[in-house]
C-alpha cells in the first residue's frame, strides 16, 4: 500500500479529513483521555494558521498526517512543535509516518528553526525510541506548551537544528 501513498503539504481544505484521521489513528492506540480523540477541524485550521501540516494520500484519501506549529510562547523564538502524527492502522509499518516526519524536518530546516519539540504521552514511552531515529532526545527539563490537564505530563523531546560552527 505504501508505494502508492504520496505526501503533500496540507491546506485548510484538508482540515476535516486531518481531524478525522487523527481520531481514527489514535482510536486503537491512545488512552481515551487523550485530546487527540476530540480533534476538530477548527483545531487543525488553528494550527495551520500558525504553521504547517502534511497529509499522506492514497489516491485522494488522507491516510496519515503530521503538523509543525510555531511554539506559542514569544520568548521561544525559533522553536517549533511537532504535533498530532497519525497514520491509519492499515497503513502502519510501511514507512508512511517516517516519510511524514522527513517532510516536516525538511520544512523545519527551510524555516531555519532553531529547535523542534514534541510531546510523548506518559503511557506511550515506546515512542521515545521511535523519535530518536530523527535525532530527538528526551529532555526532562522541558514542559509541553499545551499539556492535557486530564493526564500526567508528557515526556518532552527536542531536536536542536542550529548549525554548529
Amino acid at each position: 500500500m505504501a508505494a502508492q501513498v504520496r505526501i503533500r503539504p496540507a491546506t485548510p481544505a484538508d482540515a476535516t479529513a486531518i481531524a478525522l484521521v487523527v481520531r481514527q489513528a489514535w482510536a486503537d492506540r491512545v488512552a481515551r483521555d487523550s485530546s487527540g480523540h476530540k480533534e476538530s477541524s477548527e483545531q487543525v485550521r488553528g494550527d495551520l494558521e500558525r504553521g504547517y501540516a502534511w497529509v499522506a494520500l492514497d489516491g485522494e484519501a488522507v491516510v496519515g498526517t503530521v503538523r509543525l506549529v510555531r511554539h506559542p510562547d514569544p520568548l521561544e523564538r525559533g522553536v517549533w512543535e511537532v504535533r498530532k502524527l497519525g497514520v491509519l492502522p492499515e497503513y502502519r509499518r510501511q514507512g508512511v509516518a517516517h516519510r511524514l516526519m522527513e517532510a516536516l524536518l525538511c520544512q523545519a530546516f527551510e524555516l531555519r528553526a532553531r529547535e523542534l519539540r514534541l510531546a510523548v504521552r506518559h503511557d506511550q514511552p515506546k515512542l521515545l525510541k521511535w523519535y530518536t531515529q530523527f535525532g530527538f532526545t528526551y529532555d526532562p527539563s522541558l514542559r509541553y506548551s499545551t499539556p492535557n490537564p486530564q493526564t500526567p505530563p508528557p515526556f518532552v523531546m527536542s531536536k536542536k537544528l542550529e548549525v554548529q560552527s
